[in-house]
């Protein structure tokens, strides 16, 4: 915000707090509202968007920033009745298009919003980037990949090149897991800003999940060069070296990482995995992941711990970890393989099982899913120690409860529709 926007908004708060007269003309209404958007701060944004129709009724600008509110705040239907109605006052705003097709890709409709964006384009040829990849993005945020690759493409062969489309372009088609020509459009990327840490980082983990240990610690090396203080990099790095084998490696980098920050428990930024942080179109890669899925210190020190056969010890780091993420399904997964091998009792097993406190028990008014998720972990735990009687039961409760629990326990479990001890048992419990 440059100078004489900081004065404008100071202007407007101390007339608001004072509760003085307002008025601004409609440009500076535009920009205080924008301002408040900006903030995420959306009932300021309709508070100023309400003083501004007050002074300017006819204000068509003004009721487009209202219905963008109204879309912030999830009224969609609000939202798509205030852009029809501009529409039908002949409004024509390529902006109305714009998020009447965000409104229909969020309900699904994806011919007409394909329709809407579109128009957009024809409307105004002349958007800079960002506007640009609006758009994409959109499309994107509701996985509809394939489309749009479409209009990636299209910005491509129109001359229109970046590295920030080459990014989305490449994450359109990892999404679809064309990891080839992924690959491919983040290098493209690269060339275009070879020092772009996230790209870099991105990179390496679609290395990571390919195989390709040395790639993948070849980009998080070039992302630390960038940045050697960022704990996203250092922890990508970590996962590189156990996947090489180079365990001592791997744990000198985890231990500086949890040196740097003794209070790591308690840090939402250390809940991480690139891949949803990476994919959001954040830059700040070091303040975001709070949604990711990146494997935390102490599950990759228990990974090199399990490998080399302390099985114990790997235990207590992931109930280390537990105590931060409870029902972290892969904390809870992984520590059902430790136990595979350190206790092949079945007396044993059933009093891992039961201690596990995977979820509190319901109380009556709480919802059936937490009763489904409760049992849906123990069957995919019991099967993990190859307590397969034990498997069953729980499933056959969790069928009662959600009938698509099957296929969600397959998805994590694939190879258990090939054992006759699952198929069998399971006919057994649920005739």
């Amino acid at each position: 915000m440059d100078i004489d926007d900081d004065i404008l908004i100071q202007k407007y708060e101390t007339l608001l707090y004072n509760r003085e007269s307002i008025y601004f003309d409609s440009e500076e209404f535009c920009t205080i509202i924008s301002h408040y958007i900006s903030k995420t701060r959306y009932a300021d944004a309709l508070e100023a968007q309400i003083h501004a129709e007050l002074c300017h009724p006819e204000d068509m600008e003004l009721e487009l920033y209202k219905a963008k509110i109204m879309m912030y705040l999830d009224n969609f239907d609000r939202a798509f009745d205030l852009l029809l109605d501009m529409e039908n006052r002949a409004y024509d705003s390529f902006e109305i298009n714009l998020y009447k097709g965000h409104i229909y890709a969020m309900n699904d409709e994806i011919e007409n919003a394909i329709r809407e964006f579109n128009l957009v384009l024809e409307k105004n040829p002349d958007f800079d980037e960002d506007e640009l990849l609006y758009i994409p993005n959109v499309l994107v945020e509701q996985k509809y990949f394939d489309e749009a690759l479409v209009f990636l493409h299209r910005f491509v062969d129109s001359g229109i090149v970046s590295a920030k489309i080459f990014f989305n372009i490449g994450h359109c088609y990892e999404q679809l897991s064309n990891m080839e020509k992924a690959e491919e459009y983040y290098e493209k990327s690269l060339d275009e800003d070879s020092f772009n840490e996230k790209t870099w980082i991105t990179l390496g983990i679609l290395h990571l999940g390919t195989g390709n240990a040395k790639k993948a610690l070849d980009a998080f090396e070039f992302a630390s060069s960038i940045n050697s203080e960022s704990h996203i990099v250092n922890l990508c790095k970590s996962a590189a070296l156990i996947e090489a084998g180079e365990y001592d490696k791997a744990i000198e980098c985890i231990l500086e990482v949890m040196s740097k920050n003794p209070d790591y428990p308690d840090m939402s930024d250390f809940e991480m995995s690139s891949m949803k942080m990476l994919s959001s179109g954040e830059d700040d890669t070091e303040n975001a992941g709070e949604d990711g899925d990146f494997e935390m210190p102490y599950w990759n020190l228990a990974k090199i711990l399990f490998v080399q056969g302390s099985f114990e010890e790997a235990i207590m780091i992931l109930d280390k970890a537990l105590e931060i993420e409870p029902d972290n399904e892969d904390y809870l997964y992984f520590r059902g393989q430790c136990f595979i091998s350190l206790t092949p009792n079945r007396k044993k097993l059933k009093t891992a099982l039961r201690k596990l406190h995977i979820t509190k028990k319901p109380e009556p008014e709480e919802d059936r899913d937490s009763e489904f998720l409760d049992r849906h972990k123990k069957a995919v735990f019991s099967y993990n120690v190859r307590n397969y009687d034990e498997c069953c039961r729980y499933l056959a409760e969790s069928l009662a409860i959600n009938s698509k629990g099957l296929e969600q326990f397959f998805n994590l479990c694939p190879n258990a529709k090939d054992k006759a001890a699952i198929i069998i048992g399971l006919g057994r419990y649920i005739k």
